[in-house]
């Protein structure tokens, strides 16, 4: 059942991409994402922060507001990424996480989660946490805004919130090809603590803790 769900979720994504891009833009993301649902391997960097320890003064290259993101914000996200990821919007609220939007002159240009427990419906990877430790998840930036210091605000943003709610580590696994997240992990302070080999064939996962 989670399997023909997720496919009714990627069918209203194309559909989507496609009226906002056309099919000539649409169709290679659509043809990559296709070969990926028989079979997937991916491999995570297990990055680690300690909230115990000054967070350094980073500032983006643009002016940015940053607030906690709620529901009404659904529409929004989705203006700038998919229709499923803005039901994911909702369930994370639901479920308790704490999320971030980044607005630039008054239009949401990024976003960011974090939570204390991992949702097996949510999360690709079942990370386990240590008591005190806070799991960052679902990190998004619109196209346009990408390279402008986005994700740092809202990481650094979020280091904040998180240590002041008494946690005292925050934890991320981060595919090993998304350079940029790997570099705004870097630039925080953060420590490689581990990997993770990711595998899917179907509904079949198994992951592998490196």
């Amino acid at each position: 059942m989670k399997w023909i769900s997720r496919l009714a979720e990627l069918i209203e994504d194309w559909n989507d991409m496609i009226r906002v891009h056309g099919w000539r833009l649409a169709l290679p993301q659509i043809e990559r994402e296709l070969l990926r649902l028989p079979y997937q391997h991916l491999q995570f960097v297990i990055a680690a922060r300690s909230l115990l320890e000054p967070l350094p003064d980073l500032e983006p290259k643009i002016a940015l507001e940053i607030r906690p993101i709620e529901l009404v914000d659904l529409e929004w996200v989705r203006q700038i990424n998919r229709p499923s990821e803005a039901r994911a919007l909702a369930r994370r609220l639901a479920c308790g996480q704490k999320g971030l939007i980044a607005l630039f002159q008054r239009q949401p240009v990024g976003y960011a989660w974090g939570c204390a427990e991992v949702d097996p419906a949510l999360e690709r990877v079942q990370l386990m946490l240590r008591p005190g430790d806070a799991l960052y998840v679902d990190a998004y930036t619109a196209p346009a805004f990408r390279g402008r210091g986005i994700q740092t605000a809202l990481l650094l943003t979020r280091l904040r919130l998180f240590r002041d709610l008494g946690y005292r580590r925050v934890v991320a696994y981060i595919e090993k090809r998304n350079a940029p997240s790997l570099a705004v992990w870097r630039k925080v302070g953060s420590q490689e603590i581990g990997q993770i080999d990711f595998l899917r064939i179907g509904p079949w996962r198994c992951t592998r803790y490196l």
